[in-house]
């Protein structure tokens, strides 16, 4: 077959089915002959090299059609129109679909392709809402602030053209590149964007190299190109470092006027074991009356003034970034791992919270106070929790006994929280561990203990207290809020938990429901899998000065107070302490300044967690690089519309397991079941199943390859019924519902979380 015919081929299946599809699924589809199939190959690649096709992730799809540019000169929308401001957020444009969403505090909107205006992923955007059609459909109208004017990634070549992919998969364009400043094929670099492209024209955007990282696929560049994707400042300014290094290490008697001297309390810091930077201890004393905590907070504000050159640093990075292996602290290292680090036998200036707990853990007493302090112990986490669990421990007996005391103070703590509304997530982070060489030999699960309780526990009940005093006597604050969940969000996971045998009326107190479903999970896998669904159902904490609940902790007003270190926020409620409870200061934090605070501080939030989730990545793809062609079991955890996501059993991450790879392809995805039935077998998977899959690649993502499904869904025909699949969903549910009951009766009296159950059931008749 020749060239012409092939091409008449593709251009045919394209103009029938948009969807993307792989090379491999191609060769069956057409019908071609095995000798055929290298010129498909070059046939694709001069379609996507022309631009008639994408190229995503190995797969191929038709370029969105050209079309006229509808924009209206600018000053006409700003007299005619209303425009709203918000994030373009491009994750789906990033998986070959039609559309993008624009973020506002108003909601989201849904926006097509052709109304995009050339935005990309992250750029502050105005849009205009479409009357006549649904509410949350808009059209993006001017591009406000650009995300990134640099840019790391990989150089290809295409038609001996070189060509820019970004490593954040999420920039869902190519690159043209006009000067390549030396780089090869494959090679990581950092590039400046000179023109963001038409995509109403066709034209490409395009860029020059301005630094070359390395080849890409080794640790070390593809580590660097994360830190150069997300602009993170690995130095301090001269000028700040002069002003850190003129601070002196120790603290001198005028620093003590105005203290209270709590260095004679048995005092300790719990940190990981490889942390450097304390800022946190805690003392305690328990007595048959009740319960004495002090949460002593390092006083960073002390050195830190609001008009030095320090603060003004730390307010554009907003927080430290920690990475496997790496750190990029908010404030230089010689203030946050030494001068105001809370090292044992080192006397400290602190801002102490002082509470006095009766036997049942209530509140009686509370107070805040400047104090000095003098670690006794530097605990880790490990440690803590093998006492805890009964193994023998070097420690000494007065901190055994104050450890156990903690302990049940901590519980008690957790069971006034739950009645608060209080929502726990089951979600372990991924824990890397290294050998004496720095290179990564395992990954591990890190789950919450008994001793990670304790300090959150004891920590929240610091940052309540401060929050409602600033609210009495401050005239400004900067709060932690949550708002409540968004009611249609809610409505969607009520569906799709209902086709797994779960129940969830997005109706009643959202607080309970979400306690009681999350409490109602059967295993395990249940909590992988729906845990990080309701969470992602939920809206996202975040800092200001309205006044307004945290609904995840159940508190009617919460701040960060307990890590001026590594968090704007509560470096500048330090602040608001000493100007208004402590009134030992006259500077001063007008509402503008905060509000200004609040965004840089929710802005670096959200770029640290995708810039932790990139270097993750980094190292759990290099890791699982060595593990190609070996099979692993696995589970089901999510899907898209073409692939299944799977989490291996054996190694905590993630893989991607395409349909067209599937025996029985193609398959209709079921989107309220995230379910994919097989138009030609009935075979169906979703949710929960167990797999055996292989490593078949490792690139920008793992590729797996089915090997073996136990007990697979064969009861389906193609012409698939969501309703008769909510009747078998349902007798599965009476099934796993029955089978609660009589672990519930197994526990009644014994186990408190069994007593809560019940008691929520009757909180929500009332």
């Amino acid at each position: 077959m020749n060239k012409k015919d092939i091409k008449g081929l593709l251009t045919n299946h394209f103009n029938n089915d948009r969807q993307p599809i792989s090379y491999e699924a191609l060769v069956p589809k057409l019908r071609l002959a095995r000798r055929d199939k290298a010129e498909l190959k070059k046939e694709l690649e001069r379609m996507v090299a022309s631009g008639e096709l994408i190229k995503r992730r190995g797969r191929y799809s038709p370029a969105p059609p050209k079309k006229t540019q509808k924009i209206i000169p600018r000053a006409a929308v700003k007299a005619n129109m209303r425009l709203i401001e918000g994030k373009f957020d491009a994750t789906s444009l990033s998986r070959d679909q039609s559309y993008a969403f624009v973020r506002t505090d108003g909601g989201d909107y849904f926006v097509d392709f052709e109304d995009t205006l050339n935005a990309f992923h992250n750029d502050i955007v105005a849009i205009e809402t479409i009357r006549g059609r649904s509410k949350d459909r808009a059209i993006v109208r001017k591009i406000i602030k650009r995300s990134n004017e640099t840019m790391a990634g990989d150089i290809k070549y295409l038609s001996n053209k070189p060509i820019f992919i970004c490593s954040n998969p999420k920039i869902h364009r190519w690159f043209e590149v006009n000067d390549t400043l030396g780089a090869k094929e494959n090679d990581k670099v950092v590039l400046e964007v000179t023109n963001w492209g038409n995509i109403y024209s066709g034209k490409m955007p395009g860029g020059k190299v301005v630094e070359v990282l390395g080849p890409s696929g080794d640790v070390e560049v593809e580590l660097l190109a994360v830190l150069r994707q997300y602009q993170l400042p690995l130095e301090f300014p001269i000028d700040v470092i002069a002003e850190t290094d003129a601070l002196k290490q120790e603290i001198e008697a005028k620093d003590f006027r105005g203290r209270e001297d709590l260095r004679d309390l048995l005092t300790f810091t719990i940190d990981p074991a490889s942390a450097k930077d304390f800022d946190d201890a805690i003392s305690l004393e328990a007595d048959n009356q009740g319960y004495k905590l002090w949460v002593h907070i390092a006083d960073v504000s002390h050195f830190v003034a609001l008009d030095s050159k320090i603060f003004k640093e730390a307010s554009k990075r907003g927080n430290s970034f920690y990475f496997p292996k790496q750190v990029i602290p908010m404030l230089p290292q010689r203030l946050s791992n030494q001068i105001c680090s809370l090292r044992p036998n080192e006397d400290k200036l602190c801002l102490s919270v002082f509470t006095q707990f009766d036997l049942k853990g209530n509140i009686r007493n509370q107070k805040i106070v400047q104090s000095v302090i003098r670690s006794d112990y530097r605990l880790a986490y490990e440690e803590v929790d093998a006492y805890f669990d009964g193994e023998d421990s070097q420690l000494s007996p007065i901190l055994k006994k104050t450890l156990s005391d903690a302990l049940k103070l901590s519980k008690l703590l957790s069971q006034r929280r739950i009645s608060e509304g209080y929502i726990f997530f089951d979600l372990p982070e991924i824990q890397y561990e290294y050998d004496d060489d720095g290179l990564l030999v395992e990954l591990g699960l890190d789950k919450e203990t008994d001793g990670h309780k304790l300090i959150e526990n004891f920590m929240l009940v610091a940052n309540e207290y401060v929050a409602k005093r600033l609210k009495q006597l401050a005239p400004h604050t900067l709060y932690r809020i949550h708002e409540n969940p968004d009611p249609q969000k809610l409505e969607r996971l009520g569906v799709l938990i209902s086709h797994y045998g779960l129940s969830f009326d997005p109706h009643e107190d959202p607080n309970l429901s979400l306690q009681y479903l999350l409490n109602s999970m059967p295993n395990k896998d249940y909590h992988m899998v729906f845990d990080r669904m309701v969470l992602r159902s939920l809206k996202k904490a975040q800092y200001t000065i309205k006044e307004e609940r945290h609904f995840g902790l159940g508190l009617e007003h919460y701040t960060h107070f307990t890590s001026p270190i590594r968090r704007l926020c509560d470096l500048c409620i330090h602040h608001l302490c000493k100007i208004y409870l402590l009134k030992t200061s006259k500077a001063s934090l007008n509402a503008f300044q905060l509000r200004n605070h609040a965004q840089t501080a929710n802005e670096q939030e959200l770029l640290a967690d995708e810039a932790e989730r990139s270097l993750e990545r980094v190292y759990s793809l290099a890791f699982m690089k060595k593990k190609v062609g070996e099979r692993f079991t696995g589970t089901v955890i999510s899907t898209r519309r073409d692939a299944l996501i799977v989490r291996l059993t054996e190694i905590p991450v993630t893989g991607v397991l395409k349909t067209d790879t599937l025996k029985g392809s193609p398959f209709t995805y079921h989107e309220q079941a995230m379910m994919h039935a097989s138009n030609l077998t009935g075979n169906y998977y979703q949710l929960l199943d167990k797999v055996i899959v292989d490593i078949m690649d490792v690139s920008d993502d793992i590729y797996l390859e089915l090997a073996q499904v136990p007990g697979a869904h064969t009861h389906y025909s193609a012409e698939f019924s969501p309703h008769a699949y909510k009747k078998v969903r349902q007798r599965q549910s009476k099934e796993i519902k029955s089978k609660r009951l009589k672990r519930v009766d197994q526990k009644r009296g014994s186990d408190k979380s069994v007593r809560y159950k019940r008691k929520s059931k009757k909180a929500r008749r009332r």
